[in-house]
């Protein structure tokens, strides 16, 4: 029997948990209603060393941070252990995640991640987890190729890409439930792997509507109108580019409109561009601004853009719309269920500058439905994904798969309760994760050979050399 006085300790398992970013705000979101509910909960992650390095440099920080340590500057309790020098796709086999030690010390274990694979060592020890998932990673991909990401298309054409798309279909197979954060993102899971549809749910990211609420269209009138768009706007896939180049074709019919775009300070390339635009006075670069701030602009906004090559959602999507503000997107994936055309916003054909442009100025030229898509997004935000619908999904299907939780034994909603689904295990067993270690260690070994092959002449003149003329 589970002692009542103690709180279950709950991980939540990610890949990214430096802000800003959607990943580290779903880890935020699953904190925050897991300590609701009643539980420890623990972030733990792959602390990836920032900047470029070398390869020995980041051999060396791997090794003397191998085990699990703390890391006060998160918001929330946080353990992290070194990412290993490796590609991503042969990262989640190493040894420290299969042998498990780490994962077999909390009594239940979620997932917050961009695309599945950070989950694949609880899917390889049948452990059961619940998984929100923002993207398939071929999506993610090809949106990044398209945004002329010369990595991201080396690794679609790579030898290894199908190895890649067996690690994120198993590991979707495995999952005890799968939360596709958008509309796009479950059709698509779908689309790949119809077989795990008793399993999967829409559930997006939580918005607080009490914060993120709608300006009276008078106080809207008062002001200089302006489009807004809010994002990491050097990032290629943002695609920032194509909206100053609609944004010009805009301004041409509207001479006072501004365009406000918040995030990043702008590097050279926009700039310039900006200026070839003849756009310098009109667009405004805020970089990061307080969150007071950001919440008055949207809700000042005529219209909220977003001109993405891909998205798993778009999270600044639903908080313009819950601030009132329609939104015209490109069809780049996370707003496609989101933004309805015509009722909560336009959708035009990515990378469409022109297209983008139309859809602009054919809301702002009529501004009774302007005014009536201001409430349907209003509505459209309460009904999906305000705080308690949220909540009460993620609690749902968190005591589905964890019925002796200390969640499941307090009555927060009036949820339904069915049979918990069927686990073979709660730990893999032992045979399965001697495999799984033998099979991360000869890939490490593989692959550090490899290296070795590779940078030999490095290795020999800056490490071998030196030590033997000291042993001399």
């Amino acid at each position: 029997m589970r002692d009542s006085l103690r709180p279950d300790h709950t991980c939540i398992l990610t890949i990214q948990a430096d802000r800003p970013g959607g990943v580290p705000t779903l880890v935020d979101w699953w904190y925050r209603f897991l300590t609701r509910w009643g539980h420890r909960a623990t972030v733990l992650y792959a602390a990836f060393e920032e900047g470029e390095i070398g390869l020995l440099k980041r051999l060396g920080h791997t090794l003397r941070t191998w085990g699990l340590h703390s890391r006060p500057e998160h918001p929330n309790p946080t353990l992290a252990n070194a990412a290993p020098p490796l590609p991503l796709w042969l990262f989640y086999f190493v040894p420290q995640w299969i042998a498990g030690p780490a994962l077999g010390r909390f009594d239940q274990i979620v997932v917050a991640s961009g695309s599945a694979h950070v989950a694949l060592p609880l899917a390889l020890r049948r452990r059961p987890f619940v998984l929100w998932v923002a993207t398939l990673y071929e999506d993610e991909l090809r949106g990044k190729a398209l945004a002329g990401d010369e990595w991201a298309a080396r690794v679609l054409e790579s030898p290894f890409w199908p190895f890649l798309v067996w690690q994120e279909r198993f590991t979707l197979r495995r999952a005890s439930r799968i939360l596709a954060l958008s509309p796009y993102t479950r059709r698509r899971i779908l689309e790949v792997l119809p077989e795990v549809e008793e399993s999967l749910d829409l559930v997006m990211v939580p918005m607080d509507t009490e914060r993120y609420r709608p300006l009276s269209a008078g106080d809207r009138n008062r002001r200089t109108p302006y489009l807004l768009n809010a994002s990491r706007i050097n990032d290629p896939r943002k695609n920032t580019p194509l909206l100053l180049e609609a944004f010009a074709r805009v301004r041409e019919r509207y001479p006072r409109l501004k365009l406000v775009l918040v995030g990043d300070e702008p590097q050279p390339a926009l700039l310039d561009r900006c200026e070839r635009l003849g756009l310098n006075e009109a667009v405004s670069f805020r970089g990061k601004v307080p969150e007071e701030e950001l919440l008055a602009l949207y809700r000042g906004a005529e219209l909220f853009l977003i001109g993405s090559t891909q998205e798993g959602l778009g999270i600044v999507m639903l908080e313009a719309m819950a601030s009132g503000t329609p939104v015209v997107a490109t069809e780049c994936g996370g707003p496609e269920g989101v933004v309805i055309d015509g009722e909560t916003g336009r959708l035009v054909p990515n990378n469409d500058a022109e297209a983008m442009a139309q859809a602009i100025i054919e809301l702002l030229s009529d501004p009774d439905r302007l005014e009536a898509m201001r409430h349907r997004c209003v509505n459209f935000v309460r009904e999906h994904c305000s705080l308690p619908v949220v909540e009460a999904q993620l609690y749902r299907h968190f005591v589905e798969v964890f019925p002796d939780s200390t969640a499941a034994q307090q009555a927060l909603f009036d949820v339904p309760r069915r049979a918990s689904p069927r686990n073979e295990a709660r730990q893999a067993s032992l045979w399965r994760s001697v495999l799984a270690a033998a099979w991360a260690v000869f890939v490490f070994v593989m692959y550090m050979q490899h290296q070795m092959m590779l940078h030999w002449a490095a290795i020999r003149a800056e490490i071998l050399e030196p030590l033997l003329d000291a042993i001399r």
